[in-house]
């Protein structure tokens, strides 16, 4: 496998891993890490009535997501090392991109106002 088809797959992985964990950790209201600008304190749960910042503990998982797609696509190239063909690129580059537009609409609707 030429050594840019195994950096695309790797990044593309690493995409749609980071695009899903980014988006499913706010529908699935998973814990995240949460600072409370008002005391400085930074803890892993909300409390009731406070002022909260959930953005880091979101981009956390978002980077977390990236880290297991890039080895998933790592074994992927492990488990295939021959040249991949066009189309299978062209599928992985699709759902990168369409993975980003699907987080990115999540967010948005999720600041519409209803």
């Amino acid at each position: 496998m030429p050594r840019w088809q195994r950096a695309f797959v790797i990044a593309a992985c690493a995409l749609i891993g980071g695009a899903f964990a980014y988006a499913a950790c706010d529908w699935g209201q998973w814990p995240k890490l949460t600072m409370f600008p008002v005391t400085g304190d930074i803890a892993m749960h909300d409390r009731p009535g406070a002022i909260t910042l959930t953005y880091l503990g979101t981009v956390a998982w978002g980077v977390g997501g990236a880290a297991c797609g890039a080895i998933a696509g790592a074994g992927l190239c492990a488990i295939a090392p021959r040249p991949w063909p066009d189309r299978a690129l062209q599928l992985f580059g699709a759902w990168a991109i369409t993975a980003i537009l699907l987080a990115g609409s999540y967010y948005t609707w999720s600041l519409w106002p209803w």
